[in-house]
């Protein structure tokens, strides 16, 4: 069950009075159907509402049922005030989803001026507290953000470099394999027996050889089988 926390037809910082009766109602709902919780949280300078969500998923018996991603404004609150927040995460397992590439062409965005802020969530803060945290990527091709193919590898490549999750790499392709597959309750993510031989395989011997290009030679491979899908053309795709 999805949302937004914040009004509907207003500025993405503003908040509202009653999110915390809000939560609840959403909470109850998604409970008696037995759902997880998928929320769009403070995608703005200024917002406040990742706390509340962290506390209505500890109140409901919801840890570890709940994704929240943009949350933006988490990385711009002082030192103290970040740290709390991302204890009372971690304390409701949250998952947390972070999209650089569309979040750091969105905010801060004003006409004749060069943005001051990333636009990204704490990451390195989160996960060091045990959060788990996934990468997306968001829009693509619309009124948001008008860039993109959909392409998880090239969403993943910026989010390293963006985020400064490089040097070293550690667990960084964690972001975009296992954590997410997790969250989603699924089997994907890890190689091992029995498991689907979904793979992508790349002419490359180390992360920095993988980063360094787009990896458009990739080989696909899906059940085990050589995958020779391609990209749709832009005439395809109507311009």
């Amino acid at each position: 069950m999805g949302g937004v926390t914040r009004a509907a037809g207003g500025a993405h910082g503003d908040g509202l009075d009653d999110i915390g009766d809000l939560l609840d109602r959403l909470f109850g709902l998604a409970k008696a159907r037995d759902l997880g919780i998928d929320l769009h949280v403070d995608e703005a300078m200024t917002a406040g509402a990742l706390p509340h969500v962290a506390r209505a998923a500890i109140r409901h018996g919801y840890e570890g049922r709940v994704t929240c991603g943009h949350c933006c404004s988490l990385a711009l609150l002082p030192e103290a005030e970040m740290a709390e927040t991302i204890a009372l995460v971690a304390e409701a397992g949250i998952n947390m989803v972070t999209l650089p590439t569309v979040n750091m062409y969105l905010q801060d965005r004003q006409p004749g001026r060069s943005p001051r802020w990333r636009g990204v969530m704490p990451v390195a803060e989160l996960r060091a507290a045990g959060v788990p945290v996934a990468v997306a990527g968001d829009n693509c091709r619309d009124p948001f953000h008008a860039y993109g193919d959909h392409d998880m590898l090239d969403t993943w490549r910026q989010a390293l470099r963006i985020l400064h999750l490089d040097h070293p790499y550690g667990d960084a392709p964690a972001l975009a394999g296992p954590v997410p597959a997790r969250a989603m309750g699924i089997r994907a993510g890890l190689i091992g027996p029995g498991r689907d031989a979904d793979l992508t395989v790349f002419e490359a011997w180390s992360l920095d050889q993988v980063i360094a290009r787009p990896q458009s030679d990739r080989l696909l491979v899906k059940r085990g089988r050589h995958s020779t899908a391609r990209p749709p053309s832009y005439a395809a795709l109507g311009g």
